[in-house]
């Protein structure tokens, strides 16, 4: 039955199925008829027309950064970037990428954990995890070798932290198209689901914004050889994403789940080892030789208080609540409720997952998985929600209500930049803030009210109505001969 996955004969007509997407239908010439050739295209087929879509709209994220990279000469004729006047929150062209090259270091190269500076009395280093470090610093070369030969070319020569963005961004372009080609596969027979991600709002306005699309796409390319029957080169792809940002270790417990349910303990074993080795592998040696620079990122993350966009940061602006912990303090209380909440929504996903009637999906569990963590966690930065579009729409395809939380999200960025100017500076106040934000997380909660609903039979699932049943992301987590060990009641299939 596997066959029938990824077929023409099989695939979903958007125009003709979803409202969102029937006006554009229309436009473009109105629903395929009753003898339309599907999937006979020579040039403009699926893949190629998502590929390009990936292309401009990243094109589009370049430009929404790109005010960010307004230059300014000195006396002394340097050029640098100009962002006088909050120039990067007025804009909302804010990123990481650009202030981290000078302030990490990467302007003078040197290897990224060995670079240190002090900020007060505390010594500080690279905050990320070590492959996102080794990444900036790869880039970092990159840039140092381009510099030079780019101001052989006549005119005024860009300023070496955009020259360093620039190369960052096409990197992460590139990577993005790979995204899009292994998401497409993934998406079977409804691969125009894939619309919605390679044509996102919030790509546009976050791709550029800080180095998760790296991430995303190691986390896809895990499952992608999932669904190749490659339990071991996915948990390689897990190691490696988990030691770029940490949220694609909570794949593991998606998957450990229906393992449980499945009986599939072997793919569940090449998986851990997999993810376990890689991940020792590119840490241990920073581990062993930057000690330091290696805790760092824990060490912040302990230290750190709530961050603006969380529901903690929304009480405290609208009441006037201190928080849990005293000022200036380690927030202690703040860190054990918030891993205490999260621990609790896991153990509730694992039960549903397990005791559901039909066997659940991997892209509804590691939705439910990293939307959880995002409610609670004390630390939301705006890009994080980039971690959560890809599981929402392979979960949760509902074209309106997808979209319409992505342009939430794309809105709560320049919302947020212009609060972060203060009311000196004539920024948005604070209520204005919380309201974007409450209806981003209450649009979140509406899409996991809908996967859990969906995973105990109350509404269709659309994603399994067009595999007959199958999960095209389960690999050899799927039920062996259609029976699921559910610890609530064993269902076998008839069919």
């Amino acid at each position: 039955m596997l066959s029938m996955l990824g077929q023409p004969h099989y695939r979903r007509r958007v125009i003709g199925t979803e409202p969102a997407a029937r006006s554009w239908g229309e436009f473009l010439g109105g629903p395929l008829g009753h003898f339309a050739a599907v999937g006979r295209q020579r040039w403009w087929t699926p893949l190629r027309v998502l590929l390009s879509t990936a292309v401009v709209f990243s094109c589009f994220a370049y430009l929404a950064k790109a005010a960010c990279l307004r230059r300014s000469i000195d006396a002394d004729g340097h050029v640098g970037l100009n962002w006088s006047g909050s120039w990067q929150y007025t804009t909302a062209c804010y990123n990481d990428i650009i202030p981290l090259y000078q302030g990490r270091g990467l302007n003078i190269g040197g290897f990224p954990y060995a670079y240190s500076w002090q900020e007060g009395d505390l010594t500080r280093y690279m905050e990320y995890p070590v492959a996102a470090g080794l990444f900036q610093g790869i880039l970092g070369w990159m840039s140092r070798l381009a510099i030079p030969l780019i101001d052989l070319l006549p005119g005024t020569p860009p300023a070496d932290a955009a020259v360093y963005f620039t190369l960052t961004a096409l990197t992460i372009s590139l990577l993005w198209v790979l995204t899009i080609a292994m998401l497409a596969e993934l998406a079977g027979n409804r691969v125009w689901d894939v619309v919605l991600v390679a044509a996102s709002p919030l790509y546009v306005v976050h791709a550029f914004t800080n180095w998760d699309i790296p991430s995303i796409f190691l986390a896809v390319a895990a499952l992608y050889w999932v669904r190749r029957h490659r339990a071991g080169c996915a948990g390689i792809c897990i190691g490696i994403g988990t030691a770029f940002k940490l949220w694609p270790l909570y794949l593991l417990g998606a998957f450990l789940v229906l393992s449980l349910r499945h009986r599939r303990f072997s793919a569940m074993r090449k998986m851990l080892v997999g993810s376990a080795v890689c991940w020792l592998i590119i840490n241990l040696p920073v581990m062993v030789l930057y000690p330091s620079a290696w805790s760092e990122f824990l060490r912040l993350n302990r230290e750190r208080s709530w961050e603006w966009t969380t529901i903690y940061a929304v009480i405290a602006r609208a009441t006037g609540w201190a928080g849990f912990d005293p000022p200036d303090s380690v927030p202690t209380v703040l860190n054990t409720l918030t891993f205490a909440l999260f621990a609790a929504a896991c153990i509730a996903i694992a039960v549903l997952g397990l005791a559901a009637p039909r066997p659940p999906r991997v892209a509804e569990l590691i939705f439910l998985i990293i939307a959880s963590f995002l409610l609670v966690n004390k630390v939301w930065s705006p890009q994080y929600s980039l971690w959560l579009m890809i599981p929402a729409v392979l979960a949760v395809p509902r074209w309106r209500l997808v979209l319409t939380w992505m342009s939430t999200e794309a809105i709560l960025w320049p919302v947020l930049t212009w609060h972060m100017m203060g009311s000196a500076a004539h920024g948005l106040p604070g209520w204005a803030l919380n309201l974007v934000i409450l209806t981003r997380d209450g649009l979140i909660i509406a899409l996991m009210i809908i996967v859990i609903r969906q995973m105990l039979g109350k509404v269709p699932d659309p994603v399994a109505e067009f595999h007959r049943g199958q999960d095209p992301l389960a690999g050899d987590f799927a039920p062996v001969h259609g029976v699921s060990h559910s610890p609530a009641k064993k269902v076998v299939n008839q069919g």
